[in-house]
């Protein structure tokens, strides 16, 4: 009865020993607020990097496929209107009497327009009175286009005037924004220029046949290209897009 020692109780303590490890690693596997927040400004930096990037590159594969669709589309509307009205090349390039006025052109009016569904029209001449402006690819002031243009159901748009430079050699202008109205209605960016000539149909402006990639980069007066100070820079980008595949490349002046 004196001997008061007790033998040590060995699930005891193999029961607290296990509880003290297992209590460590939960200390060992915990996070602290420091590395918590470390690694979320990790994320944030790789996230900043990559995403603008990827956002970008989407852009532009919107942009050309908008592109695309809206110049194969404007390509039909001629082929139907060449099965009722004769080739291109047969069709009166004389100057109208309001043929700088986009939409009111004369040319445009009676051999095309009839063969494009349209959602309605804007401008300062449309009945919305809805002012358009045209931009540089830079962004300064192009041709005050605020006469009339086209709106399409999926949400391009279209404007066209008869550009006379002389009796038997007019064209037609005819420019293609992707996304109507909600801007920067920037050429080279949402709004490319097409051009319908007597002999070569509908064109890609600048796109004569001869022309080289360098001349649409660095030609005078349209050039695909920033800080040129031209009154119509970026006009023959879609010609360049086209030439490039249909695709924007790296070295494009997005």
């Amino acid at each position: 009865m004196g001997n008061n020692h007790y033998p040590p109780q060995p699930s005891l303590i193999r029961e607290g020993a296990a509880y003290v490890t297992h209590s460590h690693n939960i200390r060992q596997a915990a996070f602290t607020l420091a590395e918590v927040l470390i690694t979320l400004g990790i994320i944030g930096v790789v996230a900043a990097m990559t995403i603008p990037g990827y956002i970008e590159k989407t852009d532009k594969q919107v942009t050309v496929s908008k592109l695309k669709k809206s110049y194969s589309n404007l390509q039909q509307a001629i082929r139907l209107s060449e099965a009722e009205n004769g080739e291109v090349s047969t069709w009166s390039f004389e100057k109208g009497s309001e043929d700088y006025n986009f939409v009111n052109s004369e040319l445009f009016k009676n051999y095309i327009l009839q063969y494009i569904k349209i959602d309605g029209q804007y401008g300062i001449k449309s009945p919305e009175k809805v002012y358009y402006q045209l931009y540089t690819i830079d962004g300064e002031t192009s041709y005050a286009g605020s006469d009339a243009f086209i709106a399409l159901p999926d949400g391009t748009s279209i404007g066209a005037f008869l550009n006379y430079t002389g009796p038997g050699s007019n064209y037609l202008w005819i420019f293609i924004d992707i996304n109507g109205k909600s801007g920067p209605n920037r050429l080279g960016k949402d709004v490319f220029m097409t051009e319908l000539l007597r002999n070569n149909r509908l064109v890609m402006w600048g796109d004569s046949g001869t022309r080289d990639r360098d001349y649409l980069i660095n030609g005078f007066g349209y050039s695909c290209k920033k800080g040129t100070g031209q009154k119509y820079a970026g006009g023959y980008c879609g010609a360049l897009i086209q030439m490039d595949g249909w695709q924007i490349k790296d070295t494009y002046p997005w």
